[in-house]
């Protein structure tokens, strides 16, 4: 753990604000004339999925954290969130919603990712590049339907909906990038 100037600090970083890591989304500065620059702040509280937004003077200090991370297998999802189990020490543990934002979009059975913690708690989630998802529902491409650049909305087996390339039907599986949540590419 070190401390760092509001001013140095990057998308990306974690940090310990009331003994609670945050991780930042976005930071921007502005300076009045005759006072210090202020540095506005939007973090995401890797506790309980909360996102803010603070002003700080950018010379204020704060305490830098470097989370312990691992991986974990995706089994199932329940009434007390989602389930995992640590690949090193087979314990199980479960994530929130809010914790897992947009990730819940990818998990499937059996996918493996890996787990941020703070303190030996299971906090966050980073999920591999891309994922392979199978379409469940998508409409007939019509032959000629070019008024929409020729796609389509298609719904995955975790529920997401992506706009897809026409040629793509119920069944395929298809590589989606999980940091846009693009359609990357049909596979076999």
């Amino acid at each position: 753990m070190s401390t760092i100037a509001f001013k140095e600090i990057k998308k990306g970083t974690t940090i310990l604000i009331e003994k609670e890591p945050y991780e930042v989304i976005d930071r921007s500065f502005r300076a009045k004339q005759q006072r210090e620059a202020m540095a506005t702040v939007v973090m995401k509280n890797l506790l309980t999925g909360k996102v803010l937004t603070k002003n700080f003077q950018s010379s204020a200090q704060v305490e830098e954290i470097a989370l312990e991370e691992s991986k974990a297998q995706f089994l199932y999802k329940d009434g007390s969130g989602y389930n995992f189990m640590d690949q090193e020490t087979y314990d199980q543990f479960s994530l929130t919603e809010e914790q897992l934002g947009s990730a819940v979009n990818y998990l499937k059975e059996e996918i493996i990712a890996k787990i941020k913690k703070f303190k030996d708690k299971p906090i966050d989630v980073i999920l591999p590049a891309e994922v392979n998802l199978k379409v469940i529902d998508a409409p007939p491409g019509v032959k000629g339907d070019t008024v929409q650049g020729g796609s389509k909305v298609v719904t995955l087996e975790t529920g997401m909906q992506i706009n897809v390339p026409l040629f793509i039907k119920e069944g395929d599986n298809l590589m989606i990038k999980t940091k846009t949540g693009n359609f990357d590419r049909r596979e076999n």
